[in-house]
């Protein structure tokens, strides 16, 4: 038996395969808009196209706190392996959709990823209620790793699936990501019982038993974790979708080639596997706190909109292809020269929201161990999954049409919001951190340091505030 370090080292391994498993799983869709649409047994319809992604997103507006509740009450390790079970299942049906025909390819298709999105935020935020109780000084830069490994998935995904298109059409380029997100399960199960043997050698069982009424406990959450969980919710409504409609606007309006769409589309996820491992460790060095991270959150969201907004209008007027052939010279007789579309406008633009949205998404993360308190950690972790899954899933179903640059348009709208629901939430972070007054010294001492307003800086100024007052009484006492 591996020792408890071992084990806890071991337990992150599991979790990082699952991430990854997951998230390669989840995208696979978004790198073959235009191949679903046009080849057999698929040939979606874009409004069919769209009801795929609502589907996938629908469910984690509700699922994540059923499974915070679950994960509260049957711990949160056991509830991972049981929502992994479910997206294998959902991977199974996609990958045997391939071998279908007709309409039952779709059918199996439409139910394979919605059992796929009712685990998809489920095993995304499960582990936070296993995983940081056992890393607790190094918990934002560990939230760093797994980002860029979960990400990776996504990049992985973007990369590799032209590549299998190429080589076997759409059975080969959906059956690896399906057997990919499968395998999650063995290392769901294994995080399971690693789990539960440490939980047998430290508190975790004993932190499990002390359970609060959800319902009392639910008033007491402060405004600045609604704000927070508004400012989330816009970072993945802004971002999230543009997975999944950005490959065909960039090869509608720019001229790209599918491969080359795809390749520009690794930018938002391969920004944050280049960015979420050192930023975490910054923080956790520098020991940010929560409003700090507040401000940086609407810091890094601000250049989104600006990005979305040159993607949905830069290049030709009206959408029509940067690669368009020139009629007079076809008129001729004559083959027109090679041309190659403008890639630095759109490369750019996707850079910027790359880089935005990796830091904005990892600090979700970085930031939800402090605003949420440690005893409702699993269901504020339901609850965050939830809100990041609702504007993904209600936008295309709700406000996208045929015009991918209007699309686009709504998307920064969503970012416009979150920028000021962070910078709002920053705000009420400072007004409730305020520096105590020496007088209230004594009370603050008495107080448990896990109701101070901003955890990761409370200790140190209490301890300067209890020095000051003791300075303060030497001259009465010689």
């Amino acid at each position: 038996m591996p020792s408890p370090c071992g084990r806890r080292c071991l337990l992150v391994a599991c979790v990082a395969y699952g991430l990854f498993a997951n998230h390669w799983a989840r995208d696979s869709l978004g790198a073959l808009e235009v191949p679903l649409e046009s080849d057999a047994p698929y040939s979606l319809s874009a409004r069919r196209y769209n009801a795929l992604t609502s589907l996938y997103f629908l469910p984690n507006i509700g699922v994540p706190i059923l499974a915070g509740v679950l994960a509260h009450r049957f711990g949160a390790a056991a509830t991972y392996a049981a929502f992994f079970a479910i997206a294998a299942a959902g991977n199974g049906l996609v990958g045997a959709s391939v071998a279908a025909g007709g309409g039952g390819a779709f059918g199996l298709l439409l139910v394979g990823r919605a059992l796929m999105g009712i685990a998809y935020e489920a095993v995304d935020v499960l582990p936070i209620g296993f995983v940081s109780p056992r890393f607790r000084d190094t918990w934002t830069a560990l939230v760093g790793l797994l980002n860029g490994v979960n990400r990776l998935g996504s990049v992985t995904n973007f990369l590799l699936e032209p590549l299998l298109y190429r080589a076997g059409g759409l059975p080969l380029a959906l059956s690896v990501p399906s057997a990919v997100g499968a395998s999650g399960l063995l290392t769901a199960l294994l995080a399971w019982r690693v789990d539960a043997s440490l939980s047998r050698a430290d508190e975790a069982a004993a932190q499990r038993a002390e359970e609060e009424p959800l319902r009392t406990s639910l008033r007491s959450l402060p405004r600045v974790f609604f704000l927070f969980l508004l400012g989330g919710a816009c970072v993945y409504g802004a971002v999230v979708p543009f997975w999944f409609i950005g490959a065909k606007h960039l090869q509608s309006r720019f001229g790209m080639p599918l491969a080359t769409a795809d390749a520009l589309l690794l930018l938002p996820e391969g920004m944050i596997a280049l960015v979420a491992p050192p930023f975490g460790l910054l923080m956790d060095r520098r020991r940010w706190s929560l409003t700090k991270r507040l401000y940086w959150s609407a810091a890094s969201l601000a250049p989104i909109p600006v990005a979305l907004l040159l993607l949905a209008w830069l290049g030709p007027a009206g959408g029509a292809p940067a690669l368009a052939p020139n009629v007079t010279t076809l008129a001729a007789g004559n083959s027109p020269p090679p041309a190659a579309p403008n890639l630095l406008a759109p490369a750019l633009a996707t850079l910027v929201l790359g880089t935005g949205y990796a830091f904005a998404q990892n600090l979700i993360w970085a930031s939800l161990t402090l605003v949420a308190p440690p005893k409702l950690l699993n269901l504020c972790s339901g609850l965050t999954g939830s809100s990041l899954n609702l504007l993904p899933s209600a936008l295309p179903l709700l406000f996208f049409g045929a015009n991918s640059s209007t699309n686009l348009t709504t998307l920064a709208a969503v970012g416009a919001v979150g920028v000021a629901a962070y910078s709002w939430a920053a705000v009420e972070s400072t007004a409730r951190d305020r520096p105590l007054l020496p007088a209230a010294a004594t009370v603050a001492a008495a107080a448990p340091l896990t109701a101070a307003p901003d955890g990761d800086d409370f200790e140190e100024r209490l301890d300067a505030l209890v020095e000051e007052a003791v300075q303060g009484e030497r001259p009465r006492r010689t």
